[in-house]
């Protein structure tokens, strides 16, 4: 893995300051998915505190009998190739960046930074978390740190939130059978305001829709009916009035499928 300090003169700066880790700072939110075993997912990975950022780098872990890894791709930095991340050993993702002419950069929460892709390998009902961290690294490479225009380290660990890859279909199941998850995308996210919730659905049935906020408060829950094909429902700016990270829920009698919904 290549870590790009941007000057000599800075990577000599930031050994000499102390870390100081803000009350809100720098994490990342890893989303999820359902898979079929032999199946390639890729998982965007997401800003959180993401203010003014010059370098950075932590780790993805996972268990590896359940998953490999196979690539990344979609870099949403300044000069990030798939060279910077390291995935020499089995169940470990080390990634980093710096910007390489030294400015600061900032990103929305819920902002993709880049996507992380795996081979499911585990058998049907089998799962595994990915799980942002500072495990892994060398000795005398330091750990999980975010450095930004102050050179403070704004790494907070306490913000990162794993995904994960649950194998809940057989090899070979079909799309119809697929689409009998509650499967469904955020419309914008992030958004402002308010956003939409664009339901798929393999047959007609009844739902649930909820959204809840960072402390899990309860904000929104809605009786919802699906029909075959697509569906849209509404979440209004007054349910969205604060920024900040909302989890969406829809759940039928097939299961639970959630996504994390950022308010700038």
């Amino acid at each position: 893995m290549i870590i790009r300090f941007f000057t000599p003169i800075v990577g000599a700066v930031l050994t000499l300051l102390s870390f100081n880790l803000s009350a809100q700072g720098f994490g990342v939110t890893v989303d999820s998915a359902d898979a079929k075993t032999g199946q390639i997912v890729c998982l965007p990975v997401r800003a959180l505190g993401f203010t003014n950022i010059i370098s950075f780098q932590y780790s993805l872990t996972w268990n590896q009998q359940e998953l490999t890894f196979d690539h990344t791709q979609n870099f949403n930095l300044p000069a990030w190739m798939a060279n910077d991340f390291g995935a020499n050993t089995p169940g470990l993702l080390l990634v980093g960046w710096s910007d390489i002419d030294g400015q600061p950069r900032t990103r929305a929460n819920g902002a993709i930074l880049y996507e992380a892709c795996f081979k499911v390998i585990g058998p049907l009902g089998s799962s595994s978390d990915i799980t942002p961290g500072t495990t892994g690294f060398p000795p005398g490479t330091g750990g999980a740190e975010a450095y930004n225009a102050n050179f403070e380290n704004v790494y907070n660990p306490n913000l990162n939130v794993p995904g994960y890859i649950e194998v809940t279909l057989a090899a070979g199941t079909t799309d119809a059978e697929l689409l009998g998850k509650p499967l469904f995308q955020l419309s914008p996210n992030p958004t402002q305001a308010s956003s939409q919730v664009l339901v798929k659905s393999a047959d007609s049935g009844r739902a649930t829709l909820s959204v809840t906020d960072a402390s899990g408060r309860t904000l929104m829950e809605q009786k919802i009916s699906l029909h075959a094909g697509d569906n849209t429902f509404d979440i209004p700016a007054n349910v969205l009035n604060a920024k900040g990270m909302y989890q969406v829920s829809v759940k039928t009698d097939k299961g639970v499928t959630s996504q994390m919904l950022s308010v700038n």
